[in-house]
């Protein structure tokens, strides 16, 4: 009994002490390989060694018969490995994480120069239609804030269709989702004659979005949950409104600030739970 209650003790302890290291590696990876001094290594030729400096790229080992310098993280899947097993596997694991971080990172970053140049395309093919300034401001009450509206570039709906691989339907209003962005056409009813949706400008410049959903309450799916996830699907949101077919009216890059779910009327005047986003223009330059 006492024989394999010391042997049950010893295992217990050497759990912990394996515990711990996976604790310092697991630490020591997220800080850059900060702490990994005193680890003990393997290598195909010089066999056993022991980490005894670290920088932030790279590990200096101390073999047997000589002392070599590594790239970290590199090294753990090409040349030297942990001595103990749970650690090589954790290693690997999160430099594994690394990579596919970096990845994403990239493909990010791809895809936000896809958007730039796609929208300096859409900028150098924008239909020249020149609108006088007054009668536009003419066709909407105070309470649209029309002075928020970019006039240029216009472009017409094949433009948006091809600059932005959407396809367009019905009276062109509506929630556009592609891998990389949500593409948001505004549509307003300049004689306040009861239409559906109930998109304006505020006063301080942000954009008020109806959901979509022309009759009954607005549910949280499809377009009305594509602006809500977009941020954290990665997603670049552009504006749009449109006077005519051929008078898209770009207004830029947005963010979600907020939403409400509140009572405004549907398509058959009754009234309904409808979302309210608030989008907020973003920098150009940023």
């Amino acid at each position: 009994m006492k024989t394999g209650h010391i042997a049950k003790g010893k295992n217990t302890v050497r759990r912990k002490r394996n515990d711990n290291v996976l604790c310092v590696i697991r630490w020591a990876i997220a800080m850059n390989c900060a702490d990994l001094k005193n680890l003990k290594v393997k290598h195909g030729v010089f066999g056993v060694g022991v980490i005894t400096d670290t920088s932030d790229n790279y590990l200096i080992v101390k073999f047997a018969t000589k002392e070599s310098k590594f790239v970290y993280p590199d090294a753990f899947e090409k040349f030297i490995t942990a001595d103990n097993e749970e650690v090589q596997a954790e290693l690997i694991k999160e430099i594994k994480n690394k990579k596919l971080a970096a990845e994403a990172q990239r493909q990010a970053a791809e895809e936000a120069q896809k958007t730039k140049e796609k929208l300096y395309a859409a900028e150098r093919q924008a239909i020249p239609i020149k609108r006088n300034r007054r009668n536009i401001e003419d066709g909407f009450g105070s309470d649209y804030n029309v002075k928020h509206l970019a006039r240029q570039p216009i472009l017409t709906y094949q433009q948006v269709e091809e600059q932005f691989g959407i396809k367009i339907a019905g009276f062109g209003r509506g929630i556009n989702r592609t891998q990389s962005t949500v593409v948001l056409i505004s549509s307003v009813d300049k004689k306040k004659t009861g239409f559906v949706y109930h998109d304006h400008w505020t006063f301080d410049g942000d954009y008020m979005y109806s959901g979509e959903g022309k009759t009954g309450d607005q549910q949280m799916t499809l377009g009305n949950k594509a602006i809500v996830d977009a941020k954290r699907d990665g997603k670049i949101i552009h504006l749009f409104v449109k006077f005519s077919p051929q008078e898209y009216y770009y207004q830029g890059v947005f963010s979600l600030e907020d939403y409400t779910y509140e009572d405004d009327k549907d398509e058959s005047g009754n009234v309904r739970k409808e979302y309210k986003f608030r989008l907020r223009r973003q920098n150009s330059d940023g």
